[in-house]
Protein backbone atom coordinates (compact mmCIF):
# COMPACT_ATOMS: atom_id res chain seq x y z
CA UNK A 1 0.00 0.00 0.00
CA UNK A 2 3.01 2.42 0.94
CA UNK A 3 4.54 1.48 -2.26
CA UNK A 4 1.73 2.49 -4.32
CA UNK A 5 0.84 5.61 -2.37
CA UNK A 6 4.37 6.86 -3.42
CA UNK A 7 4.00 5.26 -6.67
CA UNK A 8 1.01 7.77 -7.15
CA UNK A 9 2.76 10.97 -5.51
CA UNK A 10 5.45 10.65 -8.24
CA UNK A 11 3.03 10.79 -10.57
CA UNK A 12 1.40 13.65 -10.02
CA UNK A 13 4.86 15.44 -9.72
CA UNK A 14 5.58 14.19 -12.85
CA UNK A 15 2.36 15.46 -13.85
CA UNK A 16 2.85 19.11 -12.03
CA UNK A 17 6.21 19.34 -14.09
CA UNK A 18 4.69 18.75 -17.52
CA UNK A 19 2.11 21.35 -17.08
CA UNK A 20 4.80 24.07 -17.02
CA UNK A 21 6.22 22.96 -20.64
CA UNK A 22 5.51 24.88 -23.47
CA UNK A 23 6.44 23.99 -27.00
CA UNK A 24 8.75 26.73 -28.41
CA UNK A 25 6.64 28.24 -31.17
CA UNK A 26 9.36 29.82 -34.24
CA UNK A 27 9.13 33.01 -35.01
CA UNK A 28 7.67 34.39 -38.63
CA UNK A 29 10.37 35.66 -40.63
CA UNK A 30 8.08 37.52 -43.11
CA UNK A 31 7.78 40.85 -43.03
CA UNK A 32 4.52 42.67 -41.64
CA UNK A 33 2.22 43.93 -43.84
CA UNK A 34 -0.22 46.71 -43.65
CA UNK A 35 -3.37 45.47 -46.05
CA UNK A 36 -5.02 43.11 -43.83
CA UNK A 37 -5.43 44.67 -40.11
CA UNK A 38 -6.32 40.89 -39.17
CA UNK A 39 -3.56 39.47 -40.34
CA UNK A 40 -1.49 42.23 -38.16
CA UNK A 41 -3.47 41.48 -35.18
CA UNK A 42 -3.38 37.76 -35.37
CA UNK A 43 0.41 38.41 -36.08
CA UNK A 44 0.67 40.43 -32.76
CA UNK A 45 -1.06 37.45 -30.80
CA UNK A 46 1.32 35.08 -32.34
CA UNK A 47 4.17 37.40 -31.24
CA UNK A 48 2.97 38.12 -27.76
CA UNK A 49 2.64 33.34 -27.48
CA UNK A 50 6.47 33.67 -28.08
CA UNK A 51 7.57 36.58 -25.75
CA UNK A 52 5.92 34.97 -23.27
CA UNK A 53 6.62 31.17 -23.88
CA UNK A 54 9.08 30.15 -20.99
CA UNK A 55 10.36 27.55 -23.75
CA UNK A 56 11.68 30.77 -26.09
CA UNK A 57 15.07 31.57 -26.66
CA UNK A 58 16.27 35.06 -25.88
CA UNK A 59 16.95 35.23 -29.56
CA UNK A 60 13.29 34.13 -30.23
CA UNK A 61 11.92 36.78 -28.14
CA UNK A 62 14.12 39.37 -29.21
CA UNK A 63 13.88 38.72 -32.93
CA UNK A 64 9.54 38.86 -31.98
CA UNK A 65 10.15 42.16 -30.34
CA UNK A 66 11.50 43.58 -33.40
CA UNK A 67 8.66 41.91 -35.73
CA UNK A 68 6.67 43.95 -33.36
CA UNK A 69 8.41 46.88 -33.85
CA UNK A 70 8.25 46.63 -37.70
CA UNK A 71 4.21 46.88 -37.46
CA UNK A 72 4.35 49.32 -35.21
CA UNK A 73 6.70 51.37 -37.08
CA UNK A 74 4.83 50.94 -40.64
CA UNK A 75 1.72 51.94 -38.77
CA UNK A 76 3.51 55.26 -37.55
CA UNK A 77 3.21 54.65 -34.23
CA UNK A 78 6.35 55.95 -32.88
CA UNK A 79 5.81 55.29 -29.51
CA UNK A 80 5.45 51.23 -29.70
CA UNK A 81 7.85 50.66 -32.43
CA UNK A 82 10.80 52.76 -30.20
CA UNK A 83 9.82 50.45 -26.91
CA UNK A 84 9.81 47.45 -28.76
CA UNK A 85 12.93 47.72 -30.86
CA UNK A 86 14.48 48.59 -27.09
CA UNK A 87 13.01 45.63 -25.53
CA UNK A 88 14.30 43.49 -29.11
CA UNK A 89 18.09 45.27 -27.80
CA UNK A 90 17.58 43.81 -24.46
CA UNK A 91 17.25 40.20 -25.27
CA UNK A 92 19.22 40.59 -28.32
CA UNK A 93 22.04 41.17 -25.43
CA UNK A 94 21.50 37.93 -24.15
CA UNK A 95 22.11 36.28 -27.22
CA UNK A 96 25.66 35.34 -28.95
CA UNK A 97 24.64 37.55 -31.52
CA UNK A 98 24.54 40.69 -29.59
CA UNK A 99 27.20 42.42 -32.34
CA UNK A 100 25.13 42.26 -35.05
CA UNK A 101 22.44 42.52 -33.14
CA UNK A 102 23.59 46.50 -31.48
CA UNK A 103 24.39 47.52 -35.16
CA UNK A 104 20.95 46.72 -36.31
CA UNK A 105 19.43 48.45 -33.24
CA UNK A 106 21.78 51.60 -34.26
CA UNK A 107 20.45 51.33 -38.38
CA UNK A 108 16.43 51.31 -36.93
CA UNK A 109 17.11 53.88 -35.16
CA UNK A 110 18.68 56.20 -37.38
CA UNK A 111 15.41 55.05 -39.56
CA UNK A 112 12.97 56.06 -37.02
CA UNK A 113 14.90 59.35 -36.07
CA UNK A 114 14.86 60.17 -39.95
CA UNK A 115 10.89 59.00 -40.13
CA UNK A 116 10.30 61.65 -37.07
CA UNK A 117 13.06 64.05 -39.05
CA UNK A 118 14.79 64.53 -36.12
CA UNK A 119 18.06 65.31 -38.17
CA UNK A 120 19.99 66.12 -35.74
CA UNK A 121 19.87 63.08 -34.11
CA UNK A 122 20.17 61.54 -37.82
CA UNK A 123 23.63 63.03 -37.88
CA UNK A 124 24.38 62.07 -34.29
CA UNK A 125 23.20 58.68 -34.75
CA UNK A 126 25.50 58.21 -38.55
CA UNK A 127 28.47 59.34 -36.78
CA UNK A 128 28.22 56.79 -34.49
CA UNK A 129 28.05 53.63 -37.67
CA UNK A 130 31.31 52.69 -38.93
CA UNK A 131 31.98 51.24 -42.56
CA UNK A 132 32.85 47.79 -40.34
CA UNK A 133 29.43 48.00 -39.56
CA UNK A 134 27.62 48.13 -42.79
CA UNK A 135 29.07 44.86 -44.01
CA UNK A 136 27.14 43.23 -40.91
CA UNK A 137 23.63 44.27 -42.56
CA UNK A 138 21.30 42.53 -44.60
CA UNK A 139 20.69 44.18 -48.31
CA UNK A 140 17.22 46.34 -47.10
CA UNK A 141 18.61 47.22 -44.11
CA UNK A 142 22.04 48.70 -45.99
CA UNK A 143 19.44 50.05 -48.84
CA UNK A 144 17.83 51.81 -46.24
CA UNK A 145 21.20 53.35 -44.76
CA UNK A 146 22.21 54.82 -48.10
CA UNK A 147 18.60 56.44 -48.31
CA UNK A 148 19.19 58.46 -45.42
CA UNK A 149 22.20 59.31 -46.31
CA UNK A 150 20.93 60.40 -49.56
CA UNK A 151 18.51 62.63 -47.87
CA UNK A 152 21.56 64.27 -45.14
CA UNK A 153 23.49 65.01 -48.75
CA UNK A 154 20.28 66.41 -50.27
CA UNK A 155 20.06 68.69 -47.08
CA UNK A 156 23.63 70.04 -47.44
CA UNK A 157 22.95 70.31 -51.65
CA UNK A 158 25.38 67.21 -52.30
CA UNK A 159 22.93 66.05 -55.34
CA UNK A 160 25.83 64.24 -57.26
CA UNK A 161 26.49 62.10 -53.73
CA UNK A 162 22.66 62.03 -52.31
CA UNK A 163 21.60 60.62 -56.40
CA UNK A 164 24.78 58.03 -56.13
CA UNK A 165 23.44 56.83 -52.95
CA UNK A 166 19.81 56.03 -54.05
CA UNK A 167 21.33 54.44 -57.36
CA UNK A 168 23.26 52.14 -55.02
CA UNK A 169 20.16 51.54 -53.26
CA UNK A 170 18.06 51.06 -55.94
CA UNK A 171 19.86 48.15 -57.29
CA UNK A 172 20.54 46.39 -54.20
CA UNK A 173 16.48 46.35 -53.89
CA UNK A 174 15.86 45.36 -57.62
CA UNK A 175 17.64 42.29 -56.68
CA UNK A 176 16.83 41.68 -52.85
CA UNK A 177 13.95 43.36 -52.11
CA UNK A 178 11.81 44.81 -54.97
CA UNK A 179 8.85 45.53 -52.54
CA UNK A 180 10.62 48.53 -50.83
CA UNK A 181 11.68 50.04 -54.35
CA UNK A 182 8.81 52.74 -53.88
CA UNK A 183 10.65 54.27 -50.98
CA UNK A 184 13.73 55.02 -53.28
CA UNK A 185 11.71 57.00 -56.03
CA UNK A 186 10.13 58.94 -53.06
CA UNK A 187 13.77 60.09 -52.21
CA UNK A 188 14.33 60.63 -55.73
CA UNK A 189 11.43 62.73 -55.82
CA UNK A 190 12.36 65.14 -53.61
CA UNK A 191 15.78 65.06 -54.86
CA UNK A 192 14.64 66.07 -58.54
CA UNK A 193 12.11 68.63 -56.61
CA UNK A 194 15.62 70.40 -55.28
CA UNK A 195 17.09 70.33 -58.98
CA UNK A 196 13.61 71.65 -60.52
CA UNK A 197 13.42 68.02 -62.88
CA UNK A 198 9.75 68.08 -63.60
CA UNK A 199 9.61 65.62 -65.50
CA UNK A 200 12.00 63.16 -63.61
CA UNK A 201 10.17 64.00 -60.76
CA UNK A 202 7.32 62.92 -62.91
CA UNK A 203 8.74 59.53 -63.68
CA UNK A 204 9.99 58.85 -60.64
CA UNK A 205 6.02 59.01 -59.21
CA UNK A 206 4.82 57.37 -62.10
CA UNK A 207 7.59 53.88 -61.51
CA UNK A 208 7.70 54.22 -57.87
CA UNK A 209 3.84 53.79 -57.91
CA UNK A 210 4.16 51.01 -60.50
CA UNK A 211 6.09 49.17 -58.34
CA UNK A 212 3.99 49.98 -55.11
CA UNK A 213 0.94 48.82 -56.90
CA UNK A 214 2.37 45.64 -58.18
CA UNK A 215 3.41 44.21 -54.74
CA UNK A 216 0.03 45.94 -53.28
CA UNK A 217 1.98 48.43 -50.30
CA UNK A 218 -0.86 50.37 -50.02
CA UNK A 219 1.55 52.79 -47.30
CA UNK A 220 3.79 53.20 -50.14
CA UNK A 221 0.86 54.35 -52.60
CA UNK A 222 -0.25 56.72 -50.14
CA UNK A 223 3.02 58.16 -49.40
CA UNK A 224 3.82 58.91 -52.99
CA UNK A 225 0.57 60.51 -53.96
CA UNK A 226 1.55 62.67 -50.84
CA UNK A 227 4.47 63.54 -52.18
CA UNK A 228 3.04 64.98 -55.38
CA UNK A 229 0.34 67.11 -53.26
CA UNK A 230 3.40 68.88 -51.78
CA UNK A 231 5.11 68.75 -54.70
CA UNK A 232 2.07 70.58 -56.72
CA UNK A 233 1.46 72.64 -53.50
CA UNK A 234 5.60 73.98 -53.52
CA UNK A 235 5.51 74.60 -57.10
CA UNK A 236 2.13 76.69 -57.42
CA UNK A 237 0.40 74.54 -59.61
CA UNK A 238 -2.43 73.31 -57.77
CA UNK A 239 -4.42 73.98 -60.61
CA UNK A 240 -2.73 70.69 -62.35
CA UNK A 241 -5.12 67.79 -62.64
CA UNK A 242 -2.58 65.49 -61.22
CA UNK A 243 -2.71 67.80 -58.54
CA UNK A 244 -6.34 67.04 -58.02
CA UNK A 245 -5.77 63.74 -58.73
CA UNK A 246 -3.43 63.63 -56.04
CA UNK A 247 -5.33 65.10 -53.22
CA UNK A 248 -8.29 62.77 -54.07
CA UNK A 249 -5.70 59.70 -53.79
CA UNK A 250 -4.56 60.89 -50.46
CA UNK A 251 -8.12 60.96 -49.37
CA UNK A 252 -9.48 58.28 -50.06
CA UNK A 253 -6.32 55.71 -49.47
CA UNK A 254 -6.03 57.93 -45.82
CA UNK A 255 -9.46 56.73 -44.78
CA UNK A 256 -8.53 53.13 -46.09
CA UNK A 257 -5.35 53.06 -44.44
CA UNK A 258 -6.05 54.81 -41.26
CA UNK A 259 -2.87 54.06 -39.12
CA UNK A 260 -3.94 55.60 -36.05
CA UNK A 261 -7.17 52.88 -36.07
CA UNK A 262 -5.41 50.06 -36.97
CA UNK A 263 -2.72 51.04 -34.50
CA UNK A 264 -5.44 51.15 -31.60
CA UNK A 265 -6.89 47.86 -32.71
CA UNK A 266 -3.30 46.15 -32.08
CA UNK A 267 -3.22 48.16 -29.06
CA UNK A 268 -6.67 46.66 -27.68
CA UNK A 269 -5.63 43.10 -28.75
CA UNK A 270 -2.12 43.62 -26.99
CA UNK A 271 -4.51 44.85 -23.64
CA UNK A 272 -6.89 41.95 -24.27
CA UNK A 273 -3.78 39.15 -24.34
CA UNK A 274 -2.72 41.44 -21.22
CA UNK A 275 -5.82 40.74 -19.05
CA UNK A 276 -6.34 36.75 -20.59
CA UNK A 277 -2.41 36.02 -19.33
CA UNK A 278 -3.39 37.93 -16.30
CA UNK A 279 -6.10 35.35 -15.99
CA UNK A 280 -4.59 32.33 -16.77
CA UNK A 281 -1.96 33.05 -14.46
CA UNK A 282 -4.58 33.49 -11.24
CA UNK A 283 -5.91 30.04 -12.55
CA UNK A 284 -2.83 28.40 -13.03
CA UNK A 285 -1.25 29.68 -9.64
CA UNK A 286 -4.47 28.68 -7.92
CA UNK A 287 -4.12 25.38 -9.59
CA UNK A 288 -0.74 25.32 -8.52
CA UNK A 289 -1.34 26.11 -5.18
CA UNK A 290 -4.44 23.59 -4.45
CA UNK A 291 -2.33 20.80 -6.30
CA UNK A 292 0.73 21.82 -3.44
CA UNK A 293 -1.63 21.56 -0.81
CA UNK A 294 -2.93 17.91 -1.95
CA UNK A 295 0.37 17.22 -2.64
CA UNK A 296 1.60 18.17 0.96
CA UNK A 297 -1.42 16.97 2.37
CA UNK A 298 -0.10 13.31 0.58
CA UNK A 299 2.92 13.41 2.01
CA UNK A 300 2.10 14.05 5.17
CA UNK A 301 -0.37 10.70 5.38
CA UNK A 302 2.51 8.69 4.04
CA UNK A 303 4.92 10.06 6.37
CA UNK A 304 2.68 8.95 8.82
CA UNK A 305 1.84 6.17 7.07
CA UNK A 306 5.47 5.22 7.01
CA UNK A 307 6.14 5.93 10.29
CA UNK A 308 3.19 3.39 11.46
CA UNK A 309 4.62 0.68 9.60
CA UNK A 310 7.78 1.48 10.69
CA UNK A 311 7.10 1.20 14.05
CA UNK A 312 5.30 -2.20 13.53
CA UNK A 313 7.83 -3.51 11.41
CA UNK A 314 10.38 -2.36 14.88
CA UNK A 315 7.78 -3.93 17.08
CA UNK A 316 7.24 -7.25 14.67
CA UNK A 317 11.26 -7.20 14.85
CA UNK A 318 11.41 -7.11 18.21
CA UNK A 319 9.12 -9.38 18.89
CA UNK A 320 11.33 -12.02 16.78
CA UNK A 321 14.22 -11.04 18.65
CA UNK A 322 12.35 -12.00 21.62
CA UNK A 323 11.59 -15.38 20.63
CA UNK A 324 14.40 -16.22 18.77
CA UNK A 325 16.31 -15.19 22.56
CA UNK A 326 13.60 -17.91 24.20
CA UNK A 327 14.19 -20.30 21.96
CA UNK A 328 18.29 -20.37 22.15
CA UNK A 329 17.35 -20.19 26.15
CA UNK A 330 15.61 -22.99 25.76
CA UNK A 331 17.69 -24.88 23.50
CA UNK A 332 20.76 -24.10 25.52
CA UNK A 333 18.99 -25.61 28.84
CA UNK A 334 17.48 -28.72 27.07
CA UNK A 335 20.55 -29.70 25.30
CA UNK A 336 23.03 -29.38 28.89
CA UNK A 337 20.16 -30.71 31.22
CA UNK A 338 21.48 -34.47 32.73
CA UNK A 339 19.70 -37.61 33.45
CA UNK A 340 20.45 -39.53 36.25
CA UNK A 341 23.30 -41.29 34.79
CA UNK A 342 25.17 -38.52 33.87
CA UNK A 343 23.94 -38.18 30.33
CA UNK A 344 21.97 -35.12 28.77
CA UNK A 345 18.08 -36.16 28.63
CA UNK A 346 17.73 -35.36 24.83
CA UNK A 347 19.73 -37.70 22.54
CA UNK A 348 20.06 -35.68 19.42
CA UNK A 349 20.40 -38.65 17.34
CA UNK A 350 17.27 -39.96 17.30
CA UNK A 351 15.70 -36.33 15.58
CA UNK A 352 16.54 -36.04 11.91
CA UNK A 353 19.16 -32.63 11.89
CA UNK A 354 21.22 -31.60 9.42
CA UNK A 355 25.40 -31.59 10.31
CA UNK A 356 25.01 -27.76 10.08
CA UNK A 357 22.52 -28.15 12.58
CA UNK A 358 24.14 -30.20 14.90
CA UNK A 359 26.93 -27.51 14.89
CA UNK A 360 24.93 -24.76 15.90
CA UNK A 361 23.38 -26.73 18.87
CA UNK A 362 27.22 -27.51 19.53
CA UNK A 363 27.70 -23.75 19.39
CA UNK A 364 24.84 -22.80 21.58
CA UNK A 365 26.04 -24.69 23.97
CA UNK A 366 28.89 -23.19 24.02
CA UNK A 367 27.02 -20.04 25.29
CA UNK A 368 27.93 -17.81 21.87
CA UNK A 369 25.68 -15.47 19.71
CA UNK A 370 23.95 -15.92 16.80
CA UNK A 371 26.62 -13.66 14.81
CA UNK A 372 29.65 -15.72 16.76
CA UNK A 373 27.96 -18.57 15.50
CA UNK A 374 27.37 -16.82 11.63
CA UNK A 375 30.83 -16.16 12.13
CA UNK A 376 32.32 -19.23 12.78
CA UNK A 377 30.40 -21.39 10.44
CA UNK A 378 31.08 -18.53 7.59
CA UNK A 379 26.81 -17.90 7.09
CA UNK A 380 24.88 -15.03 7.86
CA UNK A 381 22.88 -14.46 11.31
CA UNK A 382 18.86 -14.57 9.42
CA UNK A 383 20.58 -18.29 8.06
CA UNK A 384 21.48 -19.18 12.04
CA UNK A 385 17.94 -17.83 13.05
CA UNK A 386 16.06 -20.06 10.28
CA UNK A 387 18.72 -23.50 11.37
CA UNK A 388 17.29 -22.39 14.74
CA UNK A 389 14.29 -22.03 14.38
CA UNK A 390 13.84 -25.72 12.47
CA UNK A 391 15.91 -26.96 15.48
CA UNK A 392 13.64 -25.53 17.94
CA UNK A 393 10.38 -26.93 16.18
CA UNK A 394 12.23 -30.17 15.91
CA UNK A 395 13.08 -30.96 18.94
CA UNK A 396 9.88 -30.05 20.55
CA UNK A 397 11.62 -27.86 22.78
CA UNK A 398 8.82 -26.59 24.43
CA UNK A 399 7.22 -29.63 25.38
CA UNK A 400 10.77 -30.71 26.65
CA UNK A 401 11.48 -27.77 28.76
CA UNK A 402 9.08 -28.48 30.74
CA UNK A 403 11.07 -32.11 31.80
Amino acid sequence: MLRNLILILFLLLFSFSRSNTIISIQVDNDKPTLEDNTENENKIKKLESIIHNVASSPYDICRAYYQKYLIYKELYNYDQAIENLDLALEFGLLTDKKEQIVIQYKIEKLLVHFDLLEYDKVSETLAKIKDEDLKSLNPTSLSFYWMVVARMEIRKGNTDEADAYLNQALDVLLEHDPRQVPLVYRKKIELYKSLGQHEKVIESFETGLAYAKKYQVEAYVLGLYDDMTYYYSEIGDVKNPQYAEAVQQVKKLSTAHDGTNRSGKLLRVEKELLEKRKEQEAAEEKRNRNLLIFLVGTLIILLFLSFFFYKAAKQKRILAEQEMDSMRNALERVTQELNESGQTKLDLNTYTLTERQLQIIDLVKQGKSNKEIGEDLFISVNTVKYHLKIIYETLHISNRSEL
